[in-house]
């Protein structure tokens, strides 16, 4: 029924030789906590439209009554998300993520980092919130400790890049090693809203793994600023006068 998938069983040649060369994805941006009002939009309409959360769970407790069937199914929904959201917390596979309020980009994107061989490479399309959200920073400070980030580049949807996705909404190019770069430099770039905005040399700047620890040392979150001279000024900044409190 669940059909969990292992992936060095289904790929036993992939992990012999130490993991995949190449990793590409755009995985669901979906909480794991099951949402009354989605898993209701298209079975019950009514229920989906409540005026509240008190008046919502009341007409959900009566199917149990007036329409057994569907009842059943959000039970067995239920169970489903509150059993999903155990099995990532308490089984050890992701340390890093599985944190707070689960989302689903953020477990895949830990998972992904683990599938590749030293000398490959992971791009990933998820919500810019990997980078600056505070149940990421774990996974996303990980990342820059150990200098496996090649690139964030982030977008606006304002011009509706994906058009059936709200056009306020942020979402990022995320490309990760599978080992330290080196002296490599990752590169950033924010508040895209076209393709062609990668070109734009004053808009795409590099930023050091020292850089971060030097800005965000309390964090791990990936600080953000609309142009190369905005990066490299604050950059200045702090290396003059650091952040009164290093927790760490």
């Amino acid at each position: 029924h669940y059909r969990f998938f292992h992936w060095p069983l289904e790929f036993p040649d992939v992990f012999r030789q130490g993991g995949f060369d190449v990793v590409l994805g755009n995985p669901p941006w979906e909480r794991i906590k099951l949402q009354q009002q989605e898993f209701f939009s298209a079975r019950n309409p009514k229920i989906a439209g409540a005026g509240n959360a008190t008046i919502r769970n009341a007409m959900i407790d009566d199917l149990s009554r007036t329409d057994p069937f569907l009842w059943q199914s959000y039970q067995h929904a239920l169970h489903d998300a509150e059993c999903s959201a155990k099995f990532l917390r308490a089984g050890g596979r992701f340390p890093l993520t599985a944190i707070g309020d689960i989302n689903t980009y953020s477990v895949f994107a830990e998972l992904f980092s683990t599938l590749v061989n030293p000398a490959g490479r992971i791009g990933l399309v998820v919500p810019t919130g990997i980078a600056t959200d505070d149940g990421n920073k774990k996974f996303f400070g990980s990342m820059v400790e150990s200098n496996r980030l090649i690139s964030l580049f982030d977008f606006e949807n304002r011009q509706a890049i994906f058009p059936s996705v709200h056009r306020s909404y942020k979402f990022c190019l995320l490309t990760l090693a599978g080992r330290d770069m080196g002296q490599a430099k990752p590169r950033f770039a924010f508040f895209l809203t076209r393709v062609e905005h990668l070109q734009d040399e004053r808009r795409v700047f590099p930023l050091t793994r020292n850089d971060f620890l030097l800005m965000n040392p309390n964090t791990h979150t990936c600080p953000i600023f609309r142009t190369r001279m905005d990066a490299e000024l604050t950059a200045r900044i702090y290396r003059r006068f650091p952040v009164m409190v290093n927790e760490h």
